[in-house]
């Protein structure tokens, strides 16, 4: 049952259905907050791990639009499509 499954059980019989939604929608919000924030920590901490040279070379990989086919990589992997699409 998720978060927001949750709260509509509990408030159910003491708000309004308008109200319910907007519990949900709060909740909803505050889940992708508490997400962006564990990013944030992530992109803090890149430093540590990449260097500054892997760092330009993946900026220069994002301005050429230089990226690998996901099917080429799936085949050179030797993974066919259907195993990870269902």
């Amino acid at each position: 049952m998720t978060l927001a499954q949750k709260m509509e059980q509990i408030l159910k019989n003491e708000l309004k259905p308008d109200s319910i939604k907007m519990v949900v929608k709060i909740a909803q919000f505050l889940k992708f907050k508490e997400n962006q924030s564990k990013w944030n920590e992530i992109n803090e901490s890149e430093p540590e791990y990449i260097t500054e040279e892997e760092r330009a070379h993946l900026e220069e990989v994002k301005m050429k639009g230089d990226f690998i086919d996901q099917k080429e990589l799936l085949k050179e992997l030797g993974i066919s499509e259907d195993e990870i699409c269902n």
